[in-house]
């Protein structure tokens, strides 16, 4: 498996990624995941560095991105997702190489924290951890400990309301 920035020629590889990896076979249109995706490429919080794709055999099999996102306004952290990947290629290490490249780059550039909405059984692997109770109070209150936050310092994190980037909503 290759791991590597986003090129503006994966957009739509990625977003048929995406629509196959949030598909419900019982929905007749396609899954929101896509059009926030791309939307995402063209907001004030779209981050290049953060749009990472995996391959393997040359083939697109998963896709992560993490936006700009703020704490009371002014407080820069990351907003996670979406993450997809490939039905195909699930459970096979390419969602964990994902977040983990995601980390790593996020380490790397400075930033104190990522928060994600997901399944905390699946994210507590990864050192994520319910926000809520750290002080980090989500746009929508009813998200509970599916709001979660990786702390990327050894520094408390900083307490306030989050705000995903603009095409999110919340």
């Amino acid at each position: 498996m290759r791991l590597r920035s986003e090129k503006p020629a994966d957009r739509q590889g990625i977003r048929d990624l995406t629509v196959r990896a949030f598909a419900d076979p019982d929905a007749a249109r396609e899954p929101g995941e896509a059009t926030l995706l791309t939307e995402l490429y063209t907001c004030e919080g779209y981050l290049p560095e953060y749009s990472v794709v995996a391959e393997v055999n040359g083939r697109l099999v998963g896709h992560a991105i993490a936006t700009r996102g703020w704490l009371d306004g002014d407080i820069p952290l990351l907003g996670l997702g979406p993450l997809s990947v490939e039905p195909a290629h699930q459970s096979q290490g390419v969602g964990t190489a994902l977040l983990t490249e995601i980390r790593d780059r996020a380490v790397e550039h400075g930033e104190r924290a990522i928060v994600l909405l997901g399944e905390p059984d699946y994210y507590r692997r990864f050192g994520y951890a319910p926000a809520i109770p750290s002080g980090i109070i989500p746009s929508d209150p009813s998200w509970g400990d599916y709001f979660l936050v990786l702390n990327l310092s050894t520094m408390p994190l900083p307490k306030g309301n989050f705000r995903y980037a603009e095409p999110f909503g919340v």
